[in-house]
């Protein structure tokens, strides 16, 4: 972890004309501070944003290098986007009066931000001085989707973004780079929700903001193509269910042809439009929210084009994107990719890399292993039918199903013996197997026949069936953790008895015993199990009550 502002200098605060401190900024290069739009209009008196860039100038502290004076600071040119009609952009780059000796400023990264931990140093009215808080990162959201919601980080609850975070960096707990810059805050009761703008966000409304960006695109170069040609509806509408998690896929093969056939260029427009930096400001936010054939902005993570590159390269890309300074491709790395790999994948091309196989062992296949306990989604493209890669990635993937069953049968049987009514297991591995042997044969044969749609149909199905298990899995040890759960309350509602000197209280005792028997003589049901424990716990908070109130046993 690289969480200390003490050694990033690149920390600023911002002061209006007044001297009251204004929000934060975010040093970039030696000369150039990149903030929120309204910190500016603020700072130089302006009640309501302009459309143009104020004049005036603001004063910049660079409060991690003391021994420095503040400069004035004002908009460079291009470097205005104020906020919108619907709230979108309110970004502004202001250039310094005087470098700052060292180049000290901070890199700014695209990185996958889903659930990512981060910190933010801002200056509310209490702590001139600067409050670090922690945040995790969730869900889209804000105005035409731009933002990204910032939730209190579970290890210090209490501290919350507020007043004086406007324009402060939104900083990647584990590498220390820049990912977004926060522009917002809700100020309900309790709420501690506040809002940030990623970094590719802040590239779509600010291309000046690439020289101070570093690692790999998004998007592979080959995927930005999108033309104006025709579309595949069909492949349209379920690349965009797929990627919005409207179906319970963690992994979609597709066949798209080559890179001139309609459904490739419905794949590369699928790419474009989902990604934050690329998506033209043309798209209608409104519009987009009810076309189904548009995936949600944000909900492409990584994606790359494998025709004519080495296993080697793409696992790099794999892994330098998510931040990894783990060996990239080596032996080895197979479970650092699938632990690693970014929430949702894109990857075209599979059979037209400079060796397909050991993409589909070494890369793809990592991936996929994991992709229904991690909940990914992984687009997997051939530009031809490639029987035998495929056929090669379904053999993978039942025989993981078949571990997978078996793993969840065992798990029920232990949990069977403290808890009823838990749900069906439906094993298809070996029903799977059987079907995958029959297609084996056909792709042998010269006339294959419908081998391509029943190929496509065992994708799918043994997709599901892995989605089916896990989910099951999850079930089982959400069932096993309730009734541990259970046992431990009780276990605490008896310790408060016995030091209430209740010990002997008849009442209390055989609320006891029956909460005690449910979950220790035998299985029980959870429900049943839940409302004894209450019910003692009631029992003993009566009796307590009446003790103190000096009524008998």
């Amino acid at each position: 972890m690289k969480e200390n502002h003490g050694r990033q200098p690149w920390v600023v605060r911002i002061r209006g004309v007044s001297g009251l401190i204004l929000g934060s900024g975010t040093l970039l290069g030696d000369r150039h501070v990149l903030t929120c739009a309204h910190v500016v209009d603020r700072a130089v008196g302006r009640a309501a944003a302009g459309a143009d860039p104020p004049a005036d100038r603001v004063q910049v502290e660079l409060v991690r290098l003391p021994r420095l004076p503040a400069r004035s600071a004002g908009v460079v040119a291009g470097g205005w986007v104020p906020a919108g009609r619907e709230g979108q952009g309110d970004i502004a780059l202001l250039e310094l009066s005087d470098p700052v000796p060292g180049r000290p400023g901070a890199e700014l990264r695209r990185l996958p931000l889903w659930e990512k931990h981060v910190y933010a140093f801002g200056f509310p009215k209490e702590f001139r001085d600067g409050e670090t808080v922690h945040a995790v990162l969730h869900g889209g959201t804000g105005p035409a989707n731009e933002w990204m919601q910032m939730d209190p980080s579970p290890a210090a609850p209490g501290l919350r973004v507020r007043s004086g975070f406007s324009g402060a960096a939104a900083v990647d707990n584990e590498t220390g780079y820049v990912v977004g810059m926060v522009v917002s805050y809700y100020s309900g009761p309790a709420s501690g929700r506040s809002f940030m703008i990623p970094v590719e966000t802040l590239l779509n409304h600010l291309p000046l903001l690439q020289a101070w960006v570093v690692g790999d695109s998004s998007v592979d170069r080959e995927l930005t193509s999108v033309g104006g040609g025709r579309e595949d509806g069909e492949v349209a509408r379920r690349t965009a269910e797929f990627f919005a998690r409207r179906s319970p896929q963690n992994v979609l093969v597709v066949v798209t042809g080559p890179p001139t056939s309609t459904a490739s260029a419905t794949v590369r427009r699928a790419v474009v439009l989902s990604n934050r930096q690329l998506r033209p400001s043309s798209v209608d936010p409104a519009a987009a929210e009810r076309d189904p054939s548009l995936p949600p902005l944000g909900s492409i993570d990584l994606a790359l084009d494998a025709a004519g590159k080495p296993p080697r390269e793409l696992a790099a890309r794999i892994l330098g994107f998510v931040g990894s300074t783990g060996p990239p491709a080596e032996a080895a790395a197979g479970d650092l990719l699938g632990d690693a790999s970014p929430r949702s994948l894109l990857i075209d091309g599979v059979d037209e890399s400079s060796d397909p196989k050991a993409l589909v062992d070494d890369v793809v296949g990592p991936i996929v292993d994991r992709a229904a306990e991690r909940d990914l989604r992984i687009l997997v493209g051939f530009r031809s039918p490639a029987v035998g890669l495929r056929l090669a990635l379904l053999a993978r993937r039942i025989a993981g199903l078949r571990e997978a069953e078996h793993l969840a049968r065992e798990h029920r049987r232990r949990i069977e013996a403290r808890v009823r009514g838990l749900p069906p297991a439906k094993p298809r591995a070996s029903q799977l197997r059987i079907r995958l042997t029959a297609l084996l044969a056909a792709a042998r044969e010269p006339d294959p026949g419908p081998l391509l749609e029943h190929l496509a149909a065992m994708e799918q199905g043994t997709d599901r069936a892995l989605h089916e298990v896990t989910a099951l899995r999850h079930e089982l040890t959400a069932r096993a953790t309730e009734h541990q759960q259970l046992r431990g309350l009780l276990d605490a509602h008896r310790a408060r008895a016995v030091a209430g000197g209740l010990t002997e209280h008849r009442g209390t005792g055989q609320s006891y015993r029956r909460a005690h028997d449910l979950l220790w003589a035998g299985p029980c049901d959870l429900a049943d199990a839940a409302d004894a424990v209450h019910a003692y716990a009631e029992a003993v908070r009566r009796a307590l009550d009446d003790r103190r109130e000096g009524a008998p046993s």
